[in-house]
């Protein structure tokens, strides 16, 4: 779907510093981070509610992003738990109109930092871009924890 941004980056028209792909999905980091290693997965299919898309797919969104979140705490990303969001639709706050998983690394006492940009975004306040050369290299730092196999 060549309107929509997740679509183009999926399909290498758009930018991305990419963690992770394979013919399901795709996960890159988030250009918006509201904290250091926050990562986006997407699925392939184009589809705006996580129901949309077959189980097999929506399981493997899932256990993707557990493999990602334990990067993200073994790569030395701040992490001492996460936030793991999929906002479900437009009416649910989705800004992006296709399904997308956020893998947000947390630390105690970030909350209001945290609860700031996500009140900002739903207000369609994003900020400033994060810079790609630190995206890539958190990426690359990811996709070096992530190991060499498959989902599973």
């Amino acid at each position: 779907m060549s309107d929509c941004i997740f679509c183009r980056i999926q399909g290498g028209d758009e930018p991305a510093s990419v963690v992770y792909e394979d013919a399901l999905c795709v996960a890159f980091m988030d250009i918006y981070p509201a904290s250091r290693g926050h990562v986006l997965v997407i699925p392939r299919q184009h589809a705006v509610f996580l129901h949309e898309l077959p189980a097999e797919t929506q399981q493997h969104l899932f256990r993707i992003g557990c493999r990602i979140l334990t990067a993200q705490q073994e790569a030395g990303v701040p992490w001492q738990g996460a936030t793991v969001l999929v906002n479900d639709g437009p009416a649910a706050g989705q800004h992006v109109p296709h399904v997308h998983l956020h893998l947000l690394p947390r630390v105690r006492g970030d909350r209001l930092r945290v609860m700031f940009g996500f009140m900002a975004r739903s207000l369609n306040f994003f900020g400033r871009a994060a810079k790609r050369r630190q995206l890539d290299a958190d990426a690359t730092l990811l996709r070096e924890h992530m190991g060499q196999g498959g989902a599973d």
